[in-house]
């Protein structure tokens, strides 16, 4: 987990993660900026190390530090003969905000260079994809407030992750969390705070909203993120209001935290 903020975070970074397997590294989103040179840097993942990335929606918060991630192939790309190549996986409003952002913002040197280390995968969902040795089935989140990009992911041993970027479980999506061995969603705080950090205003859900419908759809374990941080023991509080209504492990995720599959 590289961060586990929301869009305006005071002590995390924008929510995204790397999932990393024996066949292949995936960042999933990259946060607001520059940023995330040091969370890489943090858990020992070099930018070269990444194979593939998917970009959940055009929100700054999610596609600006992808901008600068693939700033950097462009200018090391210049020192190799065979340059580094990215699998950009994204839909069709954030792929074109995605090539508008590094038009206007790269060097028109850069820019042409663009296509020689990144493969811009643009995705109609439902569609699946194979992935080193992984099927990753793409859908829509039904996100009330921007279209968004979400996946899940089915490893060996019948190991799966599902994961709605930063959309909360609805009742629009929950189908597609059905059974998930982890599910990786937004909460953007508790249901007991919701007057004070106002998560429905923003399109958002509550911990115990989540929670309620996870439980219903079978989940195993689930990961939350892409949260308030001003809460002091949050992890604490968070996973004593998600237990009341699931049965299965709850995850609050911080900055730089290992999960095992």
């Amino acid at each position: 987990m590289l961060g586990t903020g929301s869009a305006f975070p005071q002590s995390s970074y924008n929510s995204c993660f790397l999932i990393r397997s024996s066949s292949f590294t995936m960042l999933c989103d990259a946060g607001g900026g520059a940023g995330i040179f040091r969370q890489l840097r943090a858990v020992s993942a070099g930018p070269s190390e990444i194979t593939h990335m998917t970009i959940s929606h055009c929100h700054t918060d999610h596609i600006f530090g992808a901008v600068w991630l693939i700033r950097h192939l462009v200018n090391i790309s210049s020192d190799s003969s065979q340059p580094k190549r990215l699998d950009v996986y994204a839909n069709r409003q954030t792929a074109h905000a995605l090539m508008e952002i590094c038009r206007l913002t790269f060097l028109k040197s850069y820019y042409d260079r663009l296509n020689d280390v990144i493969d811009l995968h643009v995705i109609e969902t439902p569609s699946s994809t194979k992935i080193g040795d992984t099927i990753v089935s793409f859908f829509d989140v039904g996100s009330e407030n921007v279209d968004q990009l979400g996946f899940r992911m089915e490893f060996p041993e019948d190991k799966s992750v599902v994961w709605l970027g930063d959309e909360a479980l609805t009742d629009r999506n929950c189908e597609e969390a059905r059974d998930a061995g982890y599910l990786i969603c937004g909460a953007f705080c508790r249901y007991s705070d919701r007057d004070i950090f106002k998560p429905y205003e923003k399109h958002h859900q509550t911990v115990k909203d989540v929670a309620e419908i996870a439980q219903k759809m079978n989940v195993r374990n689930m990961v939350l993120y892409h949260s308030e941080d001003r809460t002091d023991n949050k992890e604490k509080l968070y996973r004593a209001e998600a237990s009341e209504y699931f049965d299965g492990e709850v995850i609050i995720a911080r900055d730089l935290q290992t999960i095992r599959l």
